[in-house]
This record gives structure tokens, C-alpha cells and sequence, in this order.
């Protein structure tokens, strides 16, 4: 070993000297670049993967919020339809309501009618009744009156009856 070292004409001194300035060098450039870019380089990282898990978390919501709008949108949907079929069948039931009610007072408004029809006719006959029979002594009283033949009077009242009826 001491013909290598006078081979390269190493100075232990001289190694030893650049050994501890070496380490001196090396603690320092640790100590005031190494250490700080790599914090540094850890809070970028942490930023990173950070925001690479809030994206994550983004497009989960994002696609939760998709899928929940549109279950709410079929949701409103179905009871969109629900509502205009209920509104439907009430329409209906309604409008057969008020055809019934219609029908019944039409069939009221006929009764009625035909019972006031029949009351002005048993009127009008009532009345024609009165006024023949005041005709029929009229002709009577006229025939009577005279003083014709019997067989004269007979054609006389005979006439009267048959411009009556």
C-alpha cells in the first residue's frame, strides 16, 4: 500500500483535508439547496396529487349530479304523466257528470212540457165543451123560439148540430 501511495503521490493530509471539505461542501449544498427544492418538490407533489384527487372527487359529484338529474328529471317525468291522467279521468268523470245532469233535466224540461200540453188540452176541451154546449142551447132557445113546424124545427136543430161538430 505505501508503493501505491508514492505511486500517485498521495498526501494523506491533503485527502484528509478534502475528505472534510467535501463533507463540508456536501452539508452545505444539503443543507441550504438540496433540503429546500426537495420540500419544495414534496409540496408540489402534494399539490398535485391533491388536485388530481379533487378532480377525482369533481367528476364523481359530477357524474352523481348527471345521474341524479336525471332520475329527477324521469322522476318529474312520471309524475308530469300521473297528473294529466288523474286530470284526465276527472275530466271524464266530470264531463259524464254533467251529461247525466243534462240528460235529467232534458227528460224534467219533456215531462213537464207534456204535462202542461196535456193540461192546455183538457183546458182547450173544457173550454170548447163550455162554448158548444152554450152554442148547442143557443140553438135551442132559437128553435124553440120559433114557432115552426115540428118537421121544420127537426131540420133546423138537425143543421145547428152539424155546423157544430
Amino acid at each position: 500500500m505505501d508503493s501505491i501511495i508514492e505511486t500517485f503521490h498521495i498526501d494523506w493530509k491533503l485527502m484528509i483535508a478534502q475528505i472534510v471539505n467535501f463533507i463540508i461542501v456536501a452539508a452545505v449544498l444539503w443543507y441550504f439547496a438540496v433540503k429546500p427544492i426537495m420540500k419544495i418538490m414534496r409540496e408540489r407533489t402534494e399539490k398535485i396529487e391533491k388536485g388530481l384527487q379533487d378532480a377525482a372527487k369533481i367528476e364523481e359529484n359530477l357524474k352523481n349530479t348527471e345521474e341524479t338529474k336525471k332520475a329527477e328529471i324521469v322522476k318529474a317525468k312520471q309524475e308530469a304523466q300521473a297528473i294529466l291522467e288523474e286530470a284526465n279521468k276527472t275530466a271524464t268523470k266530470n264531463k259524464d257528470e254533467l251529461l247525466d245532469i243534462a240528460k235529467k233535466e232534458v227528460e224534467k224540461v219533456k215531462i213537464r212540457a207534456k204535462e202542461e200540453i196535456q193540461d192546455a188540452k183538457k183546458q182547450m176541451l173544457k173550454e170548447i165543451k163550455a162554448e158548444t154546449a152554450g152554442l148547442i142551447v143557443t140553438a135551442v132557445e132559437k128553435i124553440i123560439s120559433q114557432d115552426l113546424p115540428e118537421s121544420e124545427r127537426k131540420k133546423m136543430l138537425d143543421k145547428t148540430i152539424n155546423e157544430l161538430k
